[in-house]
């Protein structure tokens, strides 16, 4: 009778992603009508697979064996069927680690156990096989499913821990790839064995010695985190590895992911379930399957002799264990895997890991670094220096936390530098909360033990001065100046410089001065001294300003500052200072300044 009835209140299917990250998918491809390269069945062919067996003079032992177990006939009868065929040295090695001496010394049962697991029903041919699961028509499991084989083809073809040394050996009934090793049935704990993506989920059980408990008769349902999974927690922990996780709490995680059933993924629904460690976890079906809200059932139904393994892109971590940094969010939630990736290579996992820090930190998820990286035309990470991604993170987090109720219209320091001084991010919240004009905050107030997460939409990029302009709509008749004069490239540079910016008021006062309606009425010509009369070289915050005059990039026109009352350019007062870009600064003024 079925323990755990949440699993099973209805029969939900759901649909995933048909690959699995790290090659554990459902992998295994029938031949097509339409694949003329691909050798078929001949039904007048004469010879069935076991006739092909025994030709051969090398599977003498698997005929005895199917002989033995009355299975015979069926593999000389049923039609499109693929059989991994073990050789003689396969079977002698497997009676020596059984000291048996001959298969007198095995049942008939015992036999077609292991036969049927050698068999799938239908044709799987080299070129179609993909790294992944698939099902045998041995059904000895808790509830009748077929055991799973675990296929690898890196390197080479793997059927679990055999090696295919010949391959597409036709019959008239059905192909016979030749292995070097007899596959026995095999437990949840010899499947994680079997796949290079379960190496540090292995040396866990290993090390909280749960294999002989996990290899028992069961059943067991097991959310299998990958290594990928592993060296994400280990990140957020600031650990090197499991050396420095203790056995008690390593028992008690993995123990987190094992339910007391056999449990297929028709037949989960939505609920709490208990673990076996005593502790409960939630589960959520909406299209995917997530458990605790962000953990993301990525593979399902790899089926053992005492139980079924499902794949999970993060590592469960019990209530009791569990920190809620920053960090620990971003891990548990599979959105933001890029971001966790980007925060290890840039090393900045323990900023965010850090329990004594107060921080706001703008997250973007993985389609906003999917975009960021089409837009660079880059692959991956990888082609991004870390000291830039560095500082890009950096952009995203301010030091301080800020609820979402807390954010006002304005520039904020962020943790980015240029010249040593705070890159700003400018704020607004008109309409939602945008970031630099163009990136929406999609979820607000994540609390975290050091500060809060708002997720972003976009990742944002540490602005120069005229993206400074750009992205705040009250300097839009500036950035039109400085385009019409095509100074923008030039402003865009290296740097760096100092931008004394007017608003678009100090434009409108000066185009009715000049008795104009706008920019369209003045020509590049009459642009370019002016704007240049706007721009020191060298990043120069308001503290570092004192009185006289000052060079300006329009060759022989200087500015006047007089501090005398707080800060004033030549006749124009300084009305916002310090917003620090990356690769210069700009201080807002309220009239545009005439050489």
């Amino acid at each position: 009778m079925k323990t755990i009835e949440i699993f099973k209140k209805t029969k939900i299917r759901f649909s995933l992603i048909p690959v699995l990250l790290l090659a554990m998918v459902i992998g295994f491809t029938s031949c097509s009508d339409d694949d003329d390269d691909v050798p078929m069945p001949d039904p007048e062919m004469e010879q069935t697979i076991v006739d092909v067996a025994a030709e051969a003079g090398s599977f003498n032992v698997l005929i005895q064996a199917a002989q033995k177990a009355g299975l015979a006939d069926f593999l000389s009868s049923e039609q499109n069927i693929t059989v991994f065929a073990p050789t003689d040295d396969a079977f002698a090695a497997l009676l020596t680690d059984l000291g048996a001496s001959s298969l007198d010394d095995l049942d008939a049962a015992t036999l077609a156990a292991v036969l049927k697991y050698h068999v799938v029903g239908d044709l799987a041919y080299s070129n179609n096989l993909t790294s992944g699961a698939v099902a045998t028509l041995n059904t000895d499991s808790p509830d009748e499913t077929p055991l799973s084989l675990l296929v690898s083809v890196d390197g080479g073809v793997m059927i679990n821990d055999a090696s295919v040394t010949a391959a597409d050996v036709m019959a008239s009934n059905g192909v016979i790839h030749v292995i070097d090793k007899v596959l026995l049935p095999p437990t949840v704990v010899d499947l994680a064995t079997y796949s290079e993506d379960f190496t540090s989920l292995v040396s866990a059980v290993v090390k909280a010695d749960l294999a002989g408990a996990l290899s028992a008769e069961g059943p067991f349902t097991v959310f299998a985190p990958t290594n990928d999974a592993f060296a994400a927690l280990f990140a957020a922990l600031e650990i090197s590895g499991l050396d420095d996780v203790a056995v008690e709490d390593l028992t008690s995680i993995l123990t987190y992911h094992v339910v007391g059933d056999n449990v297929l993924s028709t037949e989960l629904s939505a609920g709490t379930v208990a673990a076996i460690s005593g502790e409960e976890f939630e589960v959520a079906i909406d299209g995917d399957v997530t458990l605790n809200g962000t953990i993301k059932v990525v593979a399902t139904d790899i089926q053992g002799t005492n139980g079924v393994i499902h794949v999970i892109d993060a590592v469960l971590v019990p209530e009791m264990q569990k920190s809620n940094t920053i960090a620990d969010i971003a891990v548990a939630n599979s959105e933001f895997s890029i971001l966790v990736e980007a925060l290890m290579k840039a090393d900045l996992v323990g900023a965010v890991a850090d329990s004594e820090a107060e921080l706001t930190v703008f997250a973007p998820t993985n389609d906003a670094f999917a975009a960021l990286l089409s837009d660079l035309g880059a692959t991956s990470l990888d082609d991004i220096p870390v000291e830039t991604l560095t500082n890009i993170l950096l952009y995203h987090v301010v030091g301080s936390k800020a609820m979402s109720t807390d954010l006002a219209s304005g520039y904020f320091p962020t943790l980015a530098t240029f010249s040593s001084n705070n890159i700003s991010m400018y704020i607004n919240v008109g309409d939602g909360v945008s970031i630099n004009g163009s990136t929406m905050v999609t979820t607000p107030d994540i609390e975290a033990d050091n500060g809060v997460i708002h997720v972003v939409d976009k990742v944002i990029l540490p602005p120069s001065v005229v993206n400074i302009a750009i992205d705040n709509e009250n300097f839009s008749t500036l950035v039109s100046a400085v385009v019409k004069a095509g100074l923008v490239e030039a402003l865009s540079g290296e740097g760096p410089f100092t931008v004394f910016a007017p608003t678009n008021a100090a434009f409108d006062a000066l185009f009715a001065e000049l008795g104009v309606s706008g920019i369209d009425d003045l020509t590049a010509e009459q642009l370019i001294p002016i704007l240049t009369y706007h721009v020191v070289s060298g990043n120069v915050l308001s503290t570092d300003l004192s009185s006289g005059e000052v060079p300006t990039l329009n060759e022989g026109s200087n500015i006047t500052v007089d501090l005398s009352s707080g800060v004033m350019i030549n006749e124009s007062n300084v009305v916002a200072a310090d917003v620090q870009g990356a690769n210069g600064v700009v201080h807002v003024i309220d009239k545009v300044l005439l050489p």
